[in-house]
C-alpha cells in the first residue's frame, strides 16, 4: 500500500514539473525584439500621413516633429510595446546619426501609452530622417509600423512684392476741346496785315463795281433812244 501511494505522489509531482516546464517554454516563446515594418523607413515627417492629437505627442510644434508608432493586431496576442529604440540621420548622409529610446514616462519627450491599441510616440527635431527601428513586445507580434506624424509647423514669410504700376487703359482716346479763339483783326484787337487780314474771306463779285456798271448801262441806252427820237422829229 505504501508503495503504491509512493507512485501515486511521484507521478503527481512529475506532472506538476512537467507543467511548468511547459508554461516557461510558453513565456519564453512569447515576446522579444521586433523591427519596425521596412515599408516605413526611410521617411521624414513632414512627408509621411499627418495627424496631430493631444494624447499622442500633441502638436504641431515650431521646430519639432512627432512620430507615432503603432503595435497592430490583437492586443491579448500581439501584446504591448516595452522600449523601442529609433535611429535618426539627423545630417542628411543616409547614416544613423542619433538613436531615441522610447520608454513609459513622457517627462523625456516620449511616451508609451495604449489607444486602441499599444503606441508609442517621440519629439524630435524637425527635419531628421527615420532609417529604422526596433522594439521590445510582450506579446507575440512581429513587427510594428510608424503609423503617422505630426510634422512642425512652419512660419509663412510675407514676400516683399513690388508695387503695381497702374496700366493706362487702351481705347479712344479723349480730346480736350480748344478755348474760344479770336479772330486776328477784329475790332480792338487786330495786327494789320491787308484788307482781308485776320477778317473772314471775301467771296462773290463786288456789289459795289456792279452798281456802277448797271448805272452806266442805264444811261448809255438812254441816250441812244434820245438819239433815235430826234432822228424821226428832224
Amino acid at each position: 500500500m505504501r508503495s503504491l501511494a509512493f507512485l501515486r505522489v511521484a507521478a503527481a509531482t512529475t506532472a506538476g514539473v512537467a507543467t511548468s516546464f511547459t508554461f516557461a517554454a510558453a513565456a519564453s516563446a512569447s515576446g522579444g525584439t521586433i523591427s519596425i515594418n521596412p515599408g516605413n523607413v526611410p521617411a521624414t515627417a513632414a512627408h509621411y500621413s499627418q495627424e496631430c492629437s493631444a494624447e499622442l505627442g500633441g502638436g504641431p510644434y515650431a521646430g519639432k516633429d512627432v512620430w507615432v508608432f503603432n503595435l497592430p493586431g490583437n492586443a491579448d496576442r500581439s501584446g504591448s510595446f516595452t522600449s523601442i529604440k529609433a535611429a535618426f540621420d539627423t545630417d542628411g548622409d543616409g547614416k544613423s546619426d542619433t538613436t531615441v529610446v522610447i520608454d513609459a514616462g513622457a517627462a523625456d519627450g516620449d511616451d508609451i501609452v495604449t489607444v486602441g491599441h499599444s503606441k508609442a510616440y517621440a519629439i524630435t527635431d524637425a527635419g531628421w530622417t527615420l532609417i529604422g527601428a526596433t522594439a521590445t513586445v510582450t506579446g507575440d507580434a512581429d513587427k510594428f509600423v510608424l503609423t503617422h506624424t505630426c510634422a512642425a509647423k512652419t512660419t509663412a514669410t510675407p514676400t516683399k512684392g513690388t508695387p503695381a504700376r497702374s496700366t493706362p487703359t487702351t481705347g479712344a482716346a479723349t480730346t480736350t476741346p480748344a478755348g474760344p479763339t479770336t479772330p486776328t483783326g477784329a475790332a480792338g484787337g487786330g495786327t494789320g496785315g491787308g484788307a482781308n487780314s485776320g477778317g473772314l474771306p471775301i467771296t462773290g463779285a463786288d456789289v459795289g463795281g456792279v452798281a456802277v456798271l448797271g448805272l452806266t448801262l442805264i444811261g448809255g441806252g438812254t441816250a441812244l433812244l434820245l438819239r433815235r427820237r430826234r432822228r424821226f422829229v428832224a
